[in-house]
This record gives C-alpha cells, structure tokens and sequence, in this order.
C-alpha cells in the first residue's frame, strides 16, 4: 500500500476535554470534516492503550467515510493496532527515526518542531511534515516561550524551497489570526505554511462545522496573501511623481473629514500628539483602556501604538486595539519609542508585531535597527541613549528601510535629519524640517499621529499617508523656525502647532524636499 496524499490546510487535533459538551468527539470530527477539515489527530493523552485503541476505531470509521487521513499522536502501538495512515510525534515522544522503522515507509509520520534546529533534523530524519510552534498561548499546552509569525518564519526559512517536508503550524490558531499568520510567515525562500493545526477552535467551537468552514477559508485567504507577494503580484503602486501631486488633495480632505485615530500613547507626549492631531484636521480619542478597545475599533478610522509609557495595562490596551484594528482593516501606526534601549522595550516590540499586522512603522535609526534584528533582516547595529539614537546612524538608510518594509510587508518611516520612507518597492528622502524638533519632546510622536491620520484617509496607499504625515509636520517646523517671535525651543514648540493648522495644501507640493531613492 502506497502513502496517502495529504492535503495539510485545516488539521484537525482533537483534545476530548476541550470538546464541546454538545456533542461526542466523534461527532466534533464528523463535523468538522464536513466543514472542511482536510487532516485529522487523534490525540488522547489521558487514555490507557486499550481505551485509545477503541477511541481511535470508532473515529477511523468516520476519517475513512470522507477519505481523510487519520494519524495518532504519540502512540505507534495504537497506529499500528487500527491501521491509521500514520502518527504524530513530539521532541519527547519516541524519536523521528525510530517511528518510521515501526511505521515502515508507507504512513504518514510528523513530528513536533520549535526551532530551525529541530525542523532541520526533522528533514533529515524522514519526517513527511512538520508541526511548527507554539505560535502563540493555547489552553492545552503551557510554552516557554511563543514563536509568533516571526519565530514561524525563521523556521520556514531553514527548509530549503524544494524540499518535501510540509509544514503546518500550531498553537492558538483562531479564525481571526489565521490570515495574517499565514500571510506573514512565508520565508524570503518562498516557503508558505502548508496548513494550519487547530485544537479548541474547532472541538471547542459551538458548531465545529461553521468553525472549520471559517479557519478553511481564512487559511486560503492568507496562502493567497503570501503566494501573491512572493511572486511580486501586487496591485502596481502609484509613482512617486504621483503620490507627491496628492499630497494637496489629502490634507484637504482630512480636512474635511477629521478622522477619528485611537492613540494608545506615552503619558510625556500625550497631551503634544493630541494637540498636533487637532492642528492638522483630525480628531484623537486617548484611549489606553484595553477594555473598551473593541468598541473603539469599530469607530475609529486608525491606531496608534506608541510604547512609550510601558506599563502592562498599556500593553494589553496595544495588543487589543491592534487585534480589532485588523479585525476592522483599520490602519495601524507603530512607533516603538526607545525600541533598543531595553530589553523590556525591545520584547514588547516584537510582541506588538508577532500580535498583529502593524501597516506602518515609524521609528528613528536605532529603533528600526532593532525591528530589523528582530525580524532577523541584517543590518548595523545603531545604539541607543534613552529614547534618542546616537551616532551617524546607517550606511545606507534606504536600503535598511527597504529591507523592513519588505519582509514585513508593510511601509517603513526612519525618521532623523533626512527621513527616509518605504514600502519595499518605493523608497524616497525627505530632506524638509527644522533643527528645533529635534529639541522639544514629543516630535517623533507627533509625526506619527500625522502619519496615522493622512492613513486614515488613505486606505489604499499607506506609503503615500506615511510621506505626506511627515512631510507636513516638518514643513510646519521649518515655518515655525522662521517666525520672528520663535527664540528657542519654548517658543518654537507653540508656533509648531500654530503652524502644523496654518499649513496650505498647495505648501506640500511646492515646498517640498522629497527626493526618489533608486533602488
């Protein structure tokens, strides 16, 4: 008898005391499979031998009805008894190569894998698949630490493109994350998730059949997310020539729209980025209570997510407002103050990106050199004092900017005495602004809540809304470096404001000092 073909997209994992009490766990299975399930696991750790074996053929009666592989976890002894297409081993579990001499080479055998190490004696070892994780917290394991998209990537980037090892990952895969992990896990190697490894959010799922048919369809919806940027098959971008003639048009209309932007921000700058958010035409609501978060999504037009007050109700609120950002296609704006100056700040920043989808960062050199060692992008190292970057910051700016901006699928913004923006294709300087915001706190977080607001506005271009949100807040300062009643940073920090309202539309196309970076 050959080896099955197996489709790994939704892999089912059962747990019975997780199962809905609605039904049996044959039933959840039967469900399940009807609603999409392409992969089944028995799992049973509190059952004896002969219990498990009786389990296992009672629902190898159902897998075989609807031709879906069953495998059982950590028991050859049972795989072998009902003749299960194959089995399922963790790192602690009998070893890869010792289950494939019992199983022989016709089943089906996986195995549990956390890091590039262990998926890469998985290969080595025969396995057919591996299960990647723990993505993130689940009710049936305690992890020591979670993977999140990033950590999943770094795996999918040690197997090399054509080998046949499939992948799927595990742990905490809900409906409402399934998108984004697929679609931000795939390697720079052109390696995708085969599949997804679903626990509660199927037996434990009211309707298991209605939750297949989501997390089945969330799960195509990212594949094709991945497969479409890998292959550079994305909508053609406007030209910068393009997106500079707009600028007029988009402060107009925030204008006239006042989009409303969730700051989740730090208490130093608060009162500034709230100000400066006025000035410009939009409205912002300081919300950092994570309770009401969801309500807020739903009426808000964009976030940000600003770190530096870090407390961990801040956090939580971060995290939340992200989730139902996304959940809403509501932009979301990072600004990882202070980013390396920590390690406290710098795990916040990757638990903030491995959480949700952040559309732009905003950061200066030494803390986009920190997201660039987080989500393993090589580049200098830039040290940090405080919240401030010191030294003479990147050899090449652009090509560091590009590079984030790339592997993480979204547009980055380095801000410094020129600031540089890209979206991994576009990559421009913007040499506007005055040394004075570089002397008053807060001006890092004022551009982003510029930027979070012309984002709102522009749902469809964040690199444009990113240029724009910087442009203006430093066309500003340079006419307010230029008031006669400015004397320093005291008085400048008023006439800043002043000026961010007085800006005409037509200023930022004609003052502006932005310049293409070819690549």
């Amino acid at each position: 008898m050959s080896k099955p073909a197996v489709d790994y997209s939704l892999y089912l994992v059962t747990d019975t005391g997780l199962n809905h009490p609605s039904r049996t766990l044959v039933q959840s299975v039967e469900d399940s499979i009807l609603g999409g399930v392409t992969l089944v696991q028995l799992r049973e750790k509190e059952l004896d031998t002969e219990a498990f074996i009786a389990l296992a053929r009672e629902v190898q009666v159902v897998t075989r009805k609807h031709n879906v592989p069953l495998l059982i976890n950590d028991n050859i002894e049972v795989a072998l008894a009902i003749d299960a297409e194959g089995a399922h081993v963790g790192q602690d579990d009998v070893s890869c190569v010792e289950a494939r001499r019992l199983l022989g080479p016709n089943k089906i055998l996986g195995i549990s894998t956390g890091t590039p190490e262990e998926a890469k004696k998985a290969l080595a070892d025969g396995a057919d698949y591996i299960g990647i994780g723990t993505c993130f917290m689940t009710q049936t394991k305690s992890p020591k630490r979670t993977l999140g998209p990033i950590g999943v990537r770094t795996i999918l980037e040690v197997i090399p493109a054509d080998a046949p090892l499939k992948t799927v990952v595990i742990g905490g895969i809900k409906h409402d994350n399934t998108r984004r992990v697929i679609a931000h896990s795939a390697g720079s190697n052109g390696r995708i998730l085969d599949g997804i490894a679903v626990v509660t959010g199927i037996v434990g799922a009211v309707d298991a059949k209605l939750a297949s048919e989501q997390l089945l369809s969330e799960f195509k919806a990212g594949f094709d997310m991945a497969s479409q940027r890998l292959q550079g098959k994305v909508a053609p971008a406007a030209s910068v020539e393009e997106v500079l003639k707009s600028f007029p048009r988009l402060l107009t209309t925030l204008r006239e729209k006042s989009p409303l932007t969730h700051h989740i921000s730090n208490y130093v700058a608060m009162n500034d980025t709230a100000n400066a958010t006025l000035a410009l035409g939009g409205s912002p609501i300081m919300a950092p209570s994570a309770s009401e978060a969801e309500d807020l999504s739903k009426v808000v037009s964009s976030v940000v997510l600003n770190i530096g007050t870090l407390t961990e109700s801040f956090v939580e609120c971060m995290l939340e407002a992200g989730k139902h950002a996304n959940a809403q296609a509501k932009p979301v704006v990072l600004d990882p103050v202070g980013a390396g100056a920590t390690t406290l700040r710098a795990a916040t920043t990757r638990r903030i990106l491995n959480a949700m989808h952040v559309d732009i960062i905003k950061g200066n050199a030494g803390e986009i050199s920190t997201i660039a060692g987080i989500i393993g992008c090589q580049s200098e190292s830039i040290a940090m004092r405080g919240v401030d970057s010191i030294g003479s910051g990147f050899t090449d700016p652009s090509a560091v900017v590009r590079a984030v901006a790339k592997r993480e699928n979204c547009v980055v913004a380095m801000t410094g005495v020129v600031d540089y923006v890209s979206d991994g294709v576009r990559t421009v300087a913007i040499e506007n602004g005055h040394p004075y915001q570089g002397r008053i706190t807060g001006s890092g977080c004022m551009i982003a809540s510029s930027i979070a607001s012309f984002a709102a506005i522009s749902p469809k271009d964040h690199f444009a809304a990113a240029v724009a949100g910087i442009l203006a807040l430093n066309l500003a300062g340079e006419h307010a470096g230029a008031r006669d009643d400015v004397r320093g940073p005291g008085t400048f920090r008023a006439a800043f404001i002043d000026e961010i309202a007085n800006l005409n539309p037509e200023q930022l196309l004609t003052e502006a000092k932005v310049r293409t970076v070819a690549l």
